[in-house]
């Protein structure tokens, strides 16, 4: 740019009296921050560009691949929405813009890069309406939907909020500080004799403050006052003391249906179920219903892992290579060594989370559960592991899925045929069965819920989506009714005193027992130290997170609780453990 047409320029205009000229050195400074700003700007825009599409990918498939609640997918389209609108606002206010010629003279420029700078102020004085309000509204939806305990969401929101505010804040203050200055530094440059840019009034602002404040805790507002005013179930008059215990804590944590069985000197003694089977439906749960089970699932497998070691078609040191020599190729390397105990303690190096595309895969796949477990461990396995075999404990369902297609290949059976002939038919277990318990289009057993602000809980229908796919059941599929998983309790608990006919005791010794390394996890248990149980218990938690179910074994005591939910483990986690302390200090805790 030609810096002394700026000069000219002014001498060529009569000022009474005549305004004194900027210098080159006021012109080269004005022109060295426009860069500076030019290049501040861009890098900005890129960068929240790239941020808007990230958030479009990740609550796009938070949308479609994970099973939210009706408000958490509400919050995931409005993210998106916002994405596109932050994106587009962006790019369409810098495309607007003027662009000066090279040649142009400086008079031009100026004028340019002034108009650059009202645009910023433009962007920035109202970034609470089309960036902060848009994206506070979906955050707040996406968590609220969510199945986290309702004092977790108050802090998030209050953190969040902070958070938005202190973003506010630096944007004003990015518009006073710098940007308002330059400005009317570029002002006078073009008009010298111009009266400087009047800042908006402080009451103007003050108001809109007010304004953005009050639409954001009538938001808080409205969704507190949806949970308070959440549907709840009615309760229900029994007569037994266990039933009354029981109706108290699903009323006050507002289950649809809480069950619970007691095993005391290896017979079940209690098999009590109180709620609905279906969040605001008339069918009432019986003892004979059946519950998800979710990662009790695991310690089922495992069992089966011991009874096919007994055989001789399996050992515990059969590696994957050797269990699939014409996969032998196909296997990463790292994979070929892991041996079916490190797979079912949690030691193998599979992925504690399935890869994305695998599991979309997973979703989508067709054929028999044998066919479709095959083509996810294949997958699995062509990868590297996620942590080097035999180094560390990483919690994985993907683990006890190659492991369950080890047993296959092994027993020349399906696992779900497996656990039916070894397991469920010697035991008495004539509810157990796989998947969501409920058939399709009738209340006959209890749904599974995912947890809602507005309406409670939200009922999730019997079909593909009422339990995780086909891939994995090997790590939690199974169903039963409580009274049945009380017969699997107690025939661990014999077990151990030899007096099994399904098992040795040095099996069940091996399945109770911590895996070298680990800090308390055995095969398909998790051994843990309690009072109550006279020192050493087992325990296992699972769900599919539409269930939830805790097992508790007090071997030495030779007694056992069990207490299930037809609502995720975020929400049912609090009220099973609470009915669970509560039977066990009845029963055997003294």
């Amino acid at each position: 740019m030609n810096d002394d047409a700026l000069k000219k320029l002014w001498q060529e205009q009569s000022f009474r009296p005549p305004p004194v000229l900027p210098d080159r050195e006021q012109i080269a400074a004005v022109k060295k921050r426009m860069k500076g700003f030019d290049r501040t700007i861009s890098w900005r825009d890129f960068g929240e560009v790239a941020a808007c599409l990230f958030s479009f990918l990740y609550f796009g498939w938070d949308l479609i691949f994970r099973n939210n609640s009706l408000l958490t997918q509400a919050g995931c389209v409005v993210l998106i929405a916002s994405a596109v609108f932050i994106s587009w606002k962006l790019i369409a206010s810098k495309r607007r813009l003027p662009k000066p010629e090279p040649s142009a003279p400086i008079f031009v420029a100026v004028k340019v890069e002034l108009q650059k700078v009202e645009n910023q102020i433009g962007l920035l004085e109202s970034v609470a309406w089309w960036y902060l309000l848009p994206m506070f509204v979906g955050v707040m939806l996406h968590h609220w939907g969510s199945s986290a305990p309702a004092d977790s969401k108050l802090a998030y929101s209050a953190v969040v909020f902070v958070l938005f505010g202190f973003i506010y804040w630096l944007n004003q203050r990015a518009v006073q500080g710098k940007l308002l200055p330059l400005k009317r530094e570029l002002e006078l440059l073009i008009e010298p004799q111009a009266i400087p840019s009047v800042a908006e009034p402080q009451n103007q602002k003050t108001m809109t403050r007010i304004i953005l404040i009050g639409i954001v805790l009538s938001l808080l507002g409205a969704l507190l006052l949806a949970r308070a005013l959440a549907t709840k179930t009615p309760s229900i008059t029994y007569a037994d003391p266990v039933s009354q215990m029981l109706e108290t804590i699903r009323e006050k944590h507002n289950f649809p249906a809480l069950a619970a069985a007691v095993v005391v000197d290896g017979k079940v003694v209690v098999t009590n179920a109180v709620g609905f089977r279906k969040f605001d439906g008339p069918e009432k749960v019986t003892v004979d219903d059946q519950f998800h089970l979710g990662s009790v699932t695991k310690s089922m497998t495992a069992t089966v892992a011991a009874m096919l070691v007994e055989q001789g078609k399996i050992s515990w040191a059969t590696t994957v290579g050797e269990t699939f020599p014409e996969l032998k190729s196909e296997i990463h390397a790292d994979y070929l060594g892991v041996t079916l105990e490190q797979l079912l303690s949690h030691r193998s190096g599979a992925p504690g989370n399935a890869p994305i595309d695998l599991w979309r895969q997973a979703w989508a796949a067709t054929g028999t559960a044998a066919e479709q477990r095959l083509a996810f461990i294949k997958g699995l396995l062509a990868r590297q592991p996620e942590a080097k075999p035999g180094t560390k404990f990483a919690y994985s369902n993907q683990g006890y899925t190659i492991a369950g297609v080890m047993l296959e290949k092994a027993a020349g059976k399906p696992w779900e045929e497996l656990l039916r002939v070894r397991l469920f038919e010697p035991l008495g277990m004539t509810t157990a069965g796989f998947g969501a318990p409920a058939s399709i289009g009738k209340v006959d057993q209890p749904w599974g819920h995912n947890k809602s602000l507005v309406s409670g809980a939200e009922p999730v229908p019997p079909g593909p989506r009422a339990d995780n796919p086909l891939a994995i059941s090997p790590a939690g599929a199974v169903h039963c009714s409580l009274g049945d998983l009380a017969k699997y309790a107690a025939f661990h608990m014999a077990g151990e005193r030899g007096e099994s006919k399904l098992l040795k005791a040095e099996s069940f010794k091996k399945l109770h027992t911590v895996a070298g390394g680990n800090d308390n996890y055995a095969l398909g248990w998790i051994v843990l130290n309690r009072p109550w149980a006279n020192g050493r218990a087992l325990m296992h938690n699972g769900s599919n997170t539409m269930f939830y179910v805790v097992v508790w074994l007090a071997p030495d005591k030779n007694c056992a609780v069990i207490v299930a939910s037809n609502v995720g483990v975020n929400e049912a986690f609090a009220g099973c453990d609470e009915a669970a302390s509560k039977l066990i200090r009845q029963y055997f805790g003294k």
